[in-house]
């Protein structure tokens, strides 16, 4: 898919200008560092996992968060007794149902029961407290409390789904998955969503499909964690000497170097240098920690820019172009030829010299 008319110009530096451009440029060190994509390299990027959520997000290492009782819950508490005649039984009924709404106090009323404080306290508790003041009055109470709706315990979904709004957490968790599915969907394919989870003043980004590589990103939800769906197109750029210079849209979820450069149309017959395919991306400063030169690594800023050489004249070029993934936001460039240049220089040297002596061949009447 092209993303978009207009071609990017083909004329750009060549190999030998981007590999010793790293070292100097006017005598002054460049802010990037250029990497050779082997084995080890493709091997390090495919195994480093760059979205895990933070410990901000993390439970009980994956464990389902416990529901606590807040202000605007709705109860349900049945109270039983042993006897037909007691506080909260009839002879023909030996339970009561009542529904219970958690004032602003934080507090429920329960018949000669009192006023109950129950906010932040689980459902277990607020049950223990019931039959600790009912002891002495009801004869032998049983008590279930269920809550029916959780007014304070709510995640908000918003974005790209089908119905966005607010959804309960459940007594046993509510997961990111679960939620993104009783909102019904992302309306567009997972490689090109974003999902952004905001806990207080935290926030967790990751891409929707890394799920499936990645399940510690399906984190179980908090009540008022909001959740954000977002629509996102993937994209990567070709220019240098290769047949179609252009933005391309992200086909699938994953794309390779060797099926993007295909995308491009290959390089170009007699201008590219099959020795110069470079990469240029930012990463991560601790997902590239172990590939940085020393001075790189005591650097304080998040980001490196990072320039990756390939060599498609060695045997596993090819194989190395299969295992290296493309990633958002990508440039690939390939360089020209050296003779290409040659050429282009000549011609420009040339040229002016040649025009004029056709003038002057043309001024004196010669064919």
């Amino acid at each position: 898919m092209q993303g978009g008319c207009s071609e990017i110009p083909g004329h750009g530096p060549s190999a030998y200008q981007v590999e010793t451009a790293t070292t100097q440029s006017g005598g002054q060190a460049l802010n990037y560092v250029m990497l050779d994509v082997d084995v080890p390299t493709v091997q390090h990027l495919s195994n480093y996992a760059s979205s895990l959520p933070p410990k901000e997000f993390l439970m009980g290492k994956g464990k389902r968060g416990t529901i606590r009782v807040g202000v605007g819950d709705h109860l349900s508490v049945g109270i039983w007794e042993s006897i037909p005649d007691g506080l909260f039984s009839t002879i023909g009924q030996k339970r009561t149902e009542l529904a219970l709404i958690v004032d602003d106090t934080g507090q429920i009323y329960v018949p000669y029961a009192g006023e109950i404080s129950v906010e932040n306290n689980t459902i277990s508790e607020v049950r223990e407290k019931i039959l600790e003041r009912l002891q002495g009055k009801a004869v032998d109470p049983q008590v279930v409390v269920n809550l029916l709706a959780n007014g304070s315990h709510k995640v908000v979904v918003i974005g790209d789904v089908a119905r966005p709004g607010q959804f309960r957490v459940h007594e046993d968790g509510l997961s990111l998955v679960e939620v993104i599915s009783e909102a019904g969907g992302t309306r567009n394919p997972d490689y090109e969503t974003f999902v952004t989870v905001v806990r207080g003043d935290k926030k967790f980004r990751f891409e929707l499909d890394e799920l499936p590589e990645q399940p510690a990103n399906n984190i179980w939800l908090l009540p008022k964690d909001i959740v954000s769906i977002t629509h996102k197109p993937r994209s990567f750029t070709v220019f240098g000497a290769v047949v179609s210079r252009r933005k391309y849209d992200f086909p699938s979820s994953r794309l390779n170097l060797s099926e993007a450069i295909g995308m491009s149309g290959g390089l170009h017959d007699g201008t590219a240098d099959a020795t110069g395919v470079f990469l240029f991306r930012f990463e991560d400063r601790p997902k590239m920690m172990p590939l940085l030169p020393i001075e790189e690594q005591h650097l304080d800023f998040p980001t490196v820019p990072v320039v990756y050489r390939l060599n498609l004249k060695e045997p596993s070029g090819l194989f190395l172009t299969q295992a290296f993934e493309v990633k958002d936001k990508d440039v690939i460039y390939v360089a020209n030829s050296s003779v290409s240049e040659f050429n282009k220089f000549v011609s420009i040297l040339v040229s002016p010299v040649t025009g004029t002596l056709r003038s002057g061949v043309a001024l004196a009447g010669v064919p």
